[in-house]
């Protein structure tokens, strides 16, 4: 299915506020307050295409890395492929969208971030940080607590700013929401 303009043009805001948030707490050093995530996760719910919404993480991740900088190919491909969840759990809260079902979806893709990313650190390290024991992954997991405050914070925040402007769209401009679909 070919895309409209009205998605092309939703999915560029889209990236566009993800790498604005990003960019913007980056150098706040508020680190991973940003909307990267709540975007892959609303145009999982409301766009209908999947590589659409890949899209969106995707390039936003690789413009802001291009601007803050590049690190280990390995540890950038976990990172990018935990984003890539938050799209397919925005299908899975699309398919019955209830207030239980976005705040299950925004608290698994933090987590799964969290999990994946913390992990991707220790097996990918070198051990001089972190060894290779279960000692070291416990203390990298620790290390990211932090981090994961400020993950779970913002894809609480920007997500609810997404999905909350959203409904009240839908209910005050009900035409506008029909012509982005």
């Amino acid at each position: 299915m070919k895309p409209n303009q009205n998605q092309v043009i939703l999915v560029g805001l889209l990236v566009v506020f993800a790498i604005a948030t990003r960019i913007i707490f980056n150098m706040l050093h508020v680190y991973n307050f940003n909307a990267v995530m709540a975007a892959g996760l609303f145009a999982g719910a409301y766009l209908g295409s999947k590589r659409m919404g890949l899209v969106i993480p995707f390039i936003a991740m690789l413009i802001t890395d291009a601007v803050i900088g590049f690190y280990d190919w390995k540890l950038m491909a976990v990172v990018y492929g935990s984003l890539a969840v938050a799209v397919l759990l925005g299908k899975f809260y699309a398919k019955d969208a209830t207030l239980l079902r976005w705040i299950g979806s925004v608290l698994g893709g933090s987590l799964t971030f969290f999990v994946a990313t913390n992990f991707a650190v220790w097996v990918f390290g070198d051990g001089t940080f972190y060894p290779h024991t279960l000692a070291g992954l416990g203390e990298c997991f620790m290390m990211g607590l932090p981090f994961y405050r400020n993950t779970l914070l913002g894809d609480l925040t920007w997500s609810a700013v997404l999905f909350g402007s959203y409904e009240l769209i839908r209910l005050k401009a009900p035409k506008l929401v029909r012509v982005a679909q």
